[in-house]
């Protein structure tokens, strides 16, 4: 037998392993772990304590040394394309995918990180709320975490134990879906991955005030695009709200699922009487979840139909 050695620090949610083959790190707590290993690889070990239940990834082993020839090879290559220009093209092939790294492999107790960027970044209120809401629950996750009864191996002791680990699991794998979720829409409004609305090529799109009309409907699809992507930040801009004070500017939309009588008359041009049988109408069925069935209970001629389709927008209650 060869000499062997191997000794584990361990500072709240982080641990440090030292052994002969080198050191390793890893971070994270009950049931969610991600640990770097002392040859390079990268492992998450998600796992519901007190189930048998767990799954493993890891990224793929360096495996063995390239020969000679290949690092000469790689060598070459590398020199031939090193101009500072190209060096930054790849950088910023995909910029802001901290966010999401950071969010994984930290299990959710570094969310309020990423969040904290972009508010610096957009200056909006609602991102500075989500950084305290990040962060109060990292600190409930270290707290949980750090209260549950271990045996000196580090695993879950008792009915208390087991219960308390599972907690902290389920809470971990929800803030990481809940953030990487929610920096989708984000990274690309930080980042600009995404053209501001382009009014679409008209015969008549000279004159100022078709353009104008033009680059409102151009709005209107790009407001759209991201209630669907994200419904909470919808609600928070309060798009589809014209009676409600806001900042943001969605092209005209309305959302009949909210907005009383008068807006939906005003946005889309109807009669105030139109407007209040599709409030009638929803009120008896809680919200729409089509504007087909908009105009179906609340008998919609098909001209009117039309108008309604271009400024209406329907965001879950």
């Amino acid at each position: 037998m060869g000499f062997s050695y191997r000794k584990s620090f361990k500072a709240g949610p982080f641990r440090v392993t030292a052994s002969k083959s080198g050191i390793s790190y890893s971070a994270g707590v009950k049931g969610v772990r991600v640990t770097k290993r002392a040859n390079g690889r990268v492992q998450t070990t998600i796992s519901a304590p007190g189930t048998g239940l767990r799954y493993t990834a890891s990224s793929t082993s360096s495996g063995k040394r390239q020969s000679l020839a290949a690092q000469a090879t790689a060598v070459n290559a590398a020199v031939t394309d090193t101009s500072a220009a190209h060096r930054r093209a790849r950088r910023n092939r995909r910029p802001g995918a901290w966010y999401f790294a950071i969010v994984l492999l930290s299990a959710g107790l570094f969310s309020a990180i990423p969040f904290a960027h972009a508010a610096a970044r957009l200056r909006r209120k609602d991102l500075r709320l989500r950084v305290g809401a990040y962060a109060a629950v990292a600190i409930v996750l270290a707290v949980l975490s750090s209260i549950t009864p271990q045996d000196a191996h580090g695993n879950p002791v008792g009915t208390a134990g087991h219960a308390l680990s599972t907690i902290v699991a389920v809470l971990a794998l929800a803030v990481m879906a809940t953030a990487c979720f929610q920096l989708v829409p984000l990274r690309r409004e930080v980042y600009g991955l995404e053209a501001g609305p382009t009014p679409p090529t008209h015969p008549a799109a000279a004159d100022p005030v078709v353009a104008a009309h033009l680059a409102a409907r151009a709005r209107r699809d790009e407001a759209r695009a991201l209630a669907q992507s994200d419904p909470v930040l919808a609600h928070d801009l309060r798009i589809g709200r014209p009676d409600l004070p806001r900042e943001y500017e969605d092209g005209g939309l309305v959302d009949l699922n909210s907005a009383p009588a008068h807006a939906i008359a005003t946005a889309c041009s109807i009669e105030p009487s139109l407007a209040e049988r599709i409030v009638a109408v929803r009120q008896e069925l809680g919200s729409f979840s089509s504007l087909d069935e908009v105009f179906v209970f609340a008998e919609v001629e098909q001209g009117t139909a039309a108008r309604i389709r271009d400024y209406a927008l329907l965001l879950p209650r």
